[in-house]
């Protein structure tokens, strides 16, 4: 199967949940999956299959509950090719400037 890139959000939602101790937790389970990753500021976009980035997805969104959200909501972009396309790929054509 060809690897994907996935630009994901996870957004746990709950009485008395704080984001600021969850986003770390999240950031440690997509460390910890041995896919390849870039943390952003809004999103973090991995790659892999599809079944593996849909597993970490899903993994992600446990965390958020796991730490007390009611609900967790999760913005997913995925960019597909038949032949397979990679982070390091995208990153090669953007021209940002800080």
């Amino acid at each position: 199967m060809a690897t994907v890139t996935a630009g994901f959000q996870v957004l746990p939602n709950g009485k008395d949940v704080n984001t600021d101790g969850v986003i770390p937790k999240i950031i440690e389970v997509v460390k910890d999956s041995g896919l390849k990753y870039d943390v952003g500021p809004m999103e973090t976009v991995i790659e892999g299959t599809m079944d593996e980035v849909f597993s970490l997805i899903k993994q992600a969104q446990q965390v958020g509950i796991d730490e007390g959200a009611s609900e967790v909501l999760t913005n997913i972009k995925i960019h597909y090719k038949p032949n397979g396309v990679s982070i390091k790929e995208k990153l090669t054509h953007r021209s940002v400037e800080v």
